[in-house]
């Protein structure tokens, strides 16, 4: 994780200092920018830790307390776009899954999406391992209702990847067809969960839960997980999320994963400090996440374009804040 909170509690606990955690950080903001209310992004190459990895942070600062903009983070942790078909399903029991998952469809307007996936014949235009592209092909070869069976059929997946993540966690995550191995998915998210040495330090729970999970060893973390359908560059798009979050008095932390996104970005994880600073409150975010298409000779052009791509599944948390705030 970027923000590293050691040595920043007093000894009772009861305050924290923001800039402190910034600054430990190499988190070379304009304060006064910070202090205006602007949301501030910054490029972390020094967290992109192999070449098809992107990083970013972001901060913002504003004048109003804690406990209420802790109560629009939890509002807002999931919003979505103004996607006509946009939809967030929340996951409360896990004994009928099924339930959840038949709300999963693509509709007429997205018909150039099923046409897509109808076409495709392997590489990178989508998320697939090689026994769903297997089982697509079965599929979609009996085909009689186009749009029915490209829904049934990440119905299906999505669930099948839910399950193998709930009962092997990171282990249980399918990697894609045109990665290099089965685990590369899994890999790049182990990787960047070994720089979060800041979870270690003062939130050692909520750190054990998020790496180790589904073996989880504490009772003051909180976990959800949550089905999404929104856009992403244009094109209808399915993730899947797991949340773990913890809180008290004058601290909140959420780290949170996008194990699976149907196309362009292969995983996000995404680490959110809450804490009041100054006259108002401080909510920094960081971000990494990993696909083959930011390598090779032209990685600095496709890192920006990556970047871009991940700050709009981000950004907009932030941006719902700072509007009601200004």
């Amino acid at each position: 994780m970027v923000f590293t909170f050691s040595s920043t509690l007093n000894a009772q606990n009861k305050s924290i200092d923001a800039i402190k955690i910034l600054k430990e950080n190499k988190l070379n903001l304009d304060y006064k920018t910070l202090d205006a209310g602007e949301i501030i992004t910054i490029e972390r190459q020094d967290l992109e830790l192999t070449d098809t990895s992107i990083a970013l942070s972001m901060a913002l600062y504003v004048k109003a307390p804690y406990k209420k903009v802790l109560k629009d983070i939890k509002d807002s942790g999931n919003t979505l776009s103004n996607y006509p078909n946009a939809m967030l399903i929340t996951i409360e029991n896990n004994k009928n899954l099924n339930q959840y998952f038949k709300k999963v469809k693509f509709t007429k307007s997205e018909s150039k999406e099923v046409d897509k996936l109808f076409d495709f014949n392997g590489g990178d235009s989508f998320n697939l391992s090689k026994d769903e592209i297997k089982k697509w092909k079965l599929e979609s070869k009996k085909s009689t209702d186009k749009i029915q069976t490209a829904s049934t059929f990440y119905q299906d997946i999505l669930e099948k990847r839910l399950q193998e993540y709930q009962e092997k966690g990171i282990k249980g995550i399918s990697s894609y067809s045109h990665l290099d191995t089965n685990t590369a998915v899994a890999l790049g998210m182990k990787k960047s969960g070994a720089f979060l040495n800041s979870f270690k330090k003062i939130v050692p729970n909520l750190y054990s839960d998020y790496m180790n999970f589904p073996k989880t060893t504490s009772n003051d973390t909180k976990q959800n997980f949550f089905i999404l359908k929104d856009e992403l560059e244009g094109r209808p798009t399915f993730i899947l999320k797991h949340q773990i979050s913890k809180e008290d008095a004058h601290m909140f932390i959420v780290a949170e994963r996008q194990f699976y996104i149907s196309h362009d970005l292969d995983a996000i994880q995404t680490q959110i400090l809450c804490l009041p600073y100054e006259d108002g409150t401080l909510i920094a975010l960081s971000s990494q996440s990993y696909t083959p298409k930011v390598s090779g000779f032209a990685r600095g052009i496709a890192v920006k374009v990556g970047r871009k791509m991940m700050g709009k599944q981000i950004l907009p948390m932030l941006e719902i804040i700072q509007k009601k705030y200004q």
